[in-house]
């Protein structure tokens, strides 16, 4: 549960079943949920799975692993949720206190992926400190 509560659209909206009704175009294809689950993240972190842990590892802070232990998993969500709705993810259009469907496909291109790897990398940190954490917990160590 901890990495996947990190994708922001696994704690999103149930009528869109979570951007899998939004299409997109560009970069990533199929639609919004999908281009979350892989394509952002190879874009954002690289292809080299030990390359992109080594570097996502070197920038945490003991600040940053000590406030991301000391929080909840609801926070977690909250945290991803707030992703979700943020403007530059093109989940949803906030029309007052509504956040609705995007109408047609959602554009992914190099300002998609500029705008939205940061949230993505930090994401993928909070999901490895978090499980790392858990596991210590887990195994009493």
């Amino acid at each position: 549960m901890a990495p996947d509560i990190h994708q922001p659209l696994h704690v999103s909206f149930e009528d869109d079943r979570g951007g899998h009704s939004i299409p997109v175009t560009g970069e990533c294809a199929a639609n919004l949920h999908a281009a979350w689950d892989t394509c952002l993240v190879l874009k954002a972190v690289g292809e080299d799975v030990s390359e992109a842990a080594t570097q996502l590892m070197k920038t945490i802070t003991p600040a940053e692993i000590e406030s991301w232990t000391s929080s909840e998993p609801m926070d977690w969500a909250n945290e991803s949720f707030a992703i979700a709705e943020q403007a530059r993810t093109k989940y949803c259009i906030r029309q007052g206190t509504s956040c609705n469907q995007p109408s047609g496909k959602v554009r992914i291109d190099d300002a998609y992926v500029l705008a939205n790897a940061p949230s993505i990398r930090e994401q993928l940190q909070k999901a490895g400190v978090r499980l790392a954490h858990l596991l210590d917990a887990a195994l009493g160590k």
